[in-house]
């Protein structure tokens, strides 16, 4: 709102000092009575276009060549009504020395129309003009805005990723994979034992080794998934069932790498290790609007009282869900997580790019 205000407050007053300067130097009569007239339809422009402001923003999260489109379209009611009110004040309200001539040489309703058409062409461009500069002002700020949270994301997500290896790749996760491993040798399981090292080995290699700080299509996020319940799914065998429901039309939506990684161990930390009944993991895509898409963990390991959920906004994985969210995606993206009938449920809303 503060540009918005100060763009508009010195356009106008720049015209205002424009037009009272030539008419001091063409020597018009009636100055300080043309210059309170003036005032008047300043303040009525600048009505105008803060009107045009806030209908702009409702249309924040649009591209910028939408919002330049709309901002032309709302400056032609606005020129409309100013140019129609800036000619009655001064040919018909309070008509002034310079215009007595024309009045009284034709018909003053021709001449009032005349000059509204007139009118028309030469305030649209000055609003067009103002919402021109005024969007480009708030895109060069978006810009900078994005860098900066570009950086803290970046930030945030190396944290995310020194926060998934201390959860996940630290000695007990290995242990049970390897013990997982072992086991499935000692029994002569040779081909799914070579089919877990590979999963182990393209999960490591994809935590350890990609720079997970920019985003990715949500088909490579839903295969790193994979590998990892894949590896969770020789440990706990019949005990994890895994569903499915991603949409192929939303592979391509770019989402932050490893976004759901933490969601996907909770659910296998507290559904499934702590309960010796077969639990469902279900990872789910649905479009929320037609901007957002909502990404969803859903387990059905309900525990008994002795061995609690984490609630909502606690525990390392979720704070870092968070915070990754916030420096990404501002207010707009958003994680909940409560506990269900049956399990617990964390769903992640963000807008869908790509």
């Amino acid at each position: 709102m503060r540009v918005a205000l100060m763009s508009a407050g010195g356009f106008w007053l720049v015209w205002l000092v424009l037009v009272t300067a030539r008419a001091a130097a063409m020597g018009w009569p009636d100055q300080a009575g043309m210059l309170v007239r003036r005032s008047a339809l300043v303040a009525v422009g600048v009505a105008l276009t803060l009107l045009i402001h806030l209908a702009l923003t409702r249309l924040e999260r649009r591209s910028l060549p939408a919002r330049a489109t709309a901002g032309f379209a709302f400056a032609v009611p606005a020129t409309a009504l100013f140019a129609i009110l800036n000619t009655m004040v001064f040919y018909r309200w309070f008509p002034v020395p310079s215009v007595a001539g024309d009045l009284a040489r034709w018909d003053p309703d021709a001449v009032i129309v005349t000059a509204i058409a007139d009118g028309l062409v030469t305030w649209y461009f000055f609003f067009a003009a103002w919402a021109a500069f005024y969007l480009a002002v708030g895109y060069v700020g978006e810009v900078r805005a994005a860098e900066r949270d570009a950086a803290a994301s970046r930030a945030d997500a190396r944290e995310a990723r020194l926060a998934m290896l201390r959860l996940q790749v630290e000695p007990h996760f290995l242990f049970n994979a390897l013990n997982a491993l072992s086991s499935l040798v000692a029994r002569g399981e040779t081909k799914p034992a070579l089919v877990m090292v590979g999963d182990l080995a393209a999960f490591l290699r994809a935590g350890l080794g990609a720079e997970m700080t920019e985003d990715i299509p949500l088909g490579d996020e839903v295969e790193l998934q994979r590998l990892y319940l894949a590896i969770e799914k020789a440990r706990f065998g019949s005990r994890l069932d895994v569903e499915w429901d991603i949409p192929e039309s939303l592979h391509g939506v770019r989402v932050p790498a490893l976004i759901l990684q933490p969601l996907v161990e909770n659910a296998v930390k507290y559904g499934v290790a702590r309960t010796s009944t077969p639990v469902r993991i279900r990872i789910a895509a649905h479009r929320g609007g037609e901007d957002d898409i909502v990404l969803t963990v859903e387990d059905d390991g309900a525990t008994s009282g002795d061995l609690p959920k984490p609630a909502p906004g606690l525990g390392i994985g979720l704070a870092n869900v968070r915070s990754r969210l916030a420096a990404r995606y501002g207010d707009v993206g958003t994680l909940s997580s409560a506990a269900t009938k049956s399990g617990w449920r964390s769903s992640v809303t963000i807008p869908a790019y790509g």
